[in-house]
């Protein structure tokens, strides 16, 4: 039987994730929920839309997220950890700033989603082992 609410369930990246982001689990769940709540309250059309654009979109929608969760301490940590500014961040939403392989891996961490939701459009499938968040990371398979 499924778990009714899969977003509540801890990834394997999560301990990891919030070492380095100084957030807690509950700023996670939080922004999980958020997440989950903002996809299951779209309409098909708007799913379709989102999915068929390009990666920006995508980010701009969980970007959005972020900042509605997040407060302003934690946001200015978690912009501290991806060593971006908030005009990088907003650059990446509009498209205008490369957004890179990465931020793809620590974006999808966070939301605990697989990273085909944010790099191909898949619908946001729940990721129990979470994406890897170190730079390179071939280096977890030493």
């Amino acid at each position: 039987m499924a778990p009714k609410r899969p977003w509540a369930q801890r990834t394997g990246t999560d301990e990891r994730l919030m070492r380095r982001t100084s957030l807690d689990e509950m700023t996670l769940l939080r922004l999980r929920r958020a997440f989950h709540q903002r996809i299951g309250a779209m309409s098909y059309l708007e799913k379709h839309t989102l999915s068929s654009g390009g990666t920006f979109p995508r980010f701009r929608f969980m970007h959005t997220i972020m900042q509605g969760v997040l407060t302003d301490d934690e946001q200015a940590a978690w912009r501290s950890y991806i060593d971006h500014s908030p005009r990088d961040l907003d650059e990446m939403c509009r498209g205008e700033y490369p957004i890179g392989p990465y931020i793809i891996r620590v974006m999808s961490a966070l939301f605990g989603v697989k990273v085909d939701f944010l790099l191909l459009g898949s619908a946001p499938a729940v990721d129990r082992v979470g994406a890897s968040i170190d730079v390179w990371p071939m280096q977890d398979a030493k």
